[in-house]
């Protein structure tokens, strides 16, 4: 059985880290303990492609495959009616397989695998799941299974998502299950005409982000009248640093190295970006005027809803809900360089019974890679696959502006956000806050977190 969680302190940590995952946004914090993490290995661009495969390949008798499977889902029991109406479209190819989501969550994993309830396939955030899952057998390698299969290929996906769920040694840990294109721009057409400008100018630099983005910090008569978003406000801590410093040229791979196992939070191009973030709110954004001027917003309206910030980024959920309040909300994709991939993995176990396998990977292969799983995650649960050649989002992206956004974004973006094996992010949260009160400068900030999270990869390593 497993060397690590049939022990009290295995349990204890997987829970711990369980936790802390469930708990960060889904959005960031990618990849994988034995993820590449990087741009290279796979040369596809991120276009739609056609892929023979299915046509050129001998069929899959599918009504020959047979088994039980439970899938366990960070979503918990609340995905159920969703997944079970993505799984009547599954059973229309795959007949002869049951497929049963689980009541419990990931942070129940332990505990169903002491009680010898185990699942057979594993949704997670991202390919954020504990280093246990890989170094006590937990979730195998799907490599051989997919080179055997003539209807899954790499390059059937947008390649930084296939590429997050790759080892350090080429093993296949985990295929995309949903993919989220960060981040779409939301902006005031009325606002930019009314300062002079006609468009969003291209920017590919933080120089020049900055320089566009401070005009819009208006104070009159010792009021604030205008403002953007704050750097600082991009889904949490975590992803606010990454979007900016990829903006400044950083990569997954300036945060961590899963090859050589060393974190460099302080990297120069991270250390400039968070500098620049705090030099851009000292030089703009003063909190009393911005609290008084949240104050005299409608109840429940945000400044931009309000007419009172020209932009800000927002997820696909978010954009939705944007042009709900004002169909005339303007949208485009956040400059190229800070663009990245986010969404959940799909992994199998080791743990479910042999006879299964096949069932499982066709399962996994399924809602990963197949045009008919793509439409029905989108139609359900509203969230987009990896895959490029998507025939249903391409038609929706003809008519539907926020898709077509949400489109151009994953044919652009190249970067995922890094992912450490260790539970930093309290630490991070806590120091982060200090260098906002002043307290702490961000070298010193980013020095820290440097040798802080780097001593937990190294007693890991123990």
């Amino acid at each position: 059985m497993l060397k690590v969680l049939t022990k009290r302190k295995g349990l204890s940590m997987l829970g711990t880290f369980i936790l802390a995952m469930t708990l960060t946004a889904c959005s960031g914090g990618a990849g994988n303990s034995g993820s590449v993490n990087n741009n290279s290995g796979n040369t596809t661009e991120n276009t739609p492609v056609n892929t023979p495969m299915e046509s050129a390949q001998p069929a899959i008798d599918k009504t020959a495959i047979k088994g039980e499977i439970k899938v366990l889902s960070i979503f918990g029991g609340g995905a159920i009616e969703n997944f079970n109406t993505m799984m009547k479209e599954f059973n229309k190819e795959y007949p002869n397989v049951k497929v049963t989501h689980m009541e419990q969550g990931i942070n129940d994993l332990a505990a169903l695998i002491s009680a010898g309830d185990n699942p057979d396939v594993i949704i997670s955030d991202g390919g954020r799941f504990p280093i246990g899952w890989i170094t006590d057998g937990l979730i195998q390698d799907m490599k051989p299974l997919l080179e055997k299969d003539p209807e899954i290929t790499p390059d059937m996906f947008y390649e930084p998502a296939y590429n997050r769920g790759l080892g350090v040694e080429g093993q296949l840990w985990q295929l995309p299950y949903t993919v989220d294109p960060n981040f779409t721009m939301l902006y005031n057409q009325e606002v930019l005409e009314q300062y002079g400008d006609t468009e969003i100018p291209e920017m590919n630099s933080l120089a020049e982000y900055g320089e566009f983005l401070k005009k819009y910090w208006v104070v009159e008569n010792g009021n604030q009248v205008m403002t953007t978003y704050s750097p600082f406000e991009v889904y949490g801590n975590f992803n606010s640093l990454i979007t900016v410093a990829y903006l400044n040229g950083a990569d997954q791979s300036s945060f961590y190295n899963p090859e050589t196992n060393k974190v460099t939070f302080n990297d120069p191009k991270i250390v400039e970006a968070l500098e620049w973030m705090l030099r851009f709110k000292r030089e703009n954004i003063d909190d009393g005027r911005i609290t008084k001027l949240n104050e005299s917003l409608p109840a429940n309206t945000s400044r931009f809803a309000a007419g009172k910030s020209l932009l800000e980024p927002a997820v696909v959920v978010a954009v939705r809900d944007a042009l709900k309040v004002n169909p005339d909300v303007q949208l485009k994709p956040m400059p190229a360089e800070s663009l990245w991939l986010g969404g959940h993995g799909i992994h199998m176990t080791t743990l479910g019974k042999k006879e299964n396998e096949e069932a499982a990977w066709s399962l996994v292969k399924w809602i990963s890679s197949s045009k008919a799983a793509a439409e029905t995650k989108l139609k359900t649960i509203a969230s987009l696959s990896a895959i490029k050649d998507d025939p249903y989002l391409v038609e929706q992206a003809e008519t539907d502006p926020v898709m077509a956004v949400a489109l151009e974004i994953l044919q652009q973006a190249k970067k995922v956000p890094p992912f450490l094996p260790v539970p930093y992010e309290g630490e991070f949260d806590t120091k982060y806050g200090e260098v906002l009160s002043g307290k702490l400068e961000p070298k010193a900030f980013l020095d820290y977190m440097t040798k802080y999270t780097q001593a937990l990869l190294d007693e890991l390593k123990k």
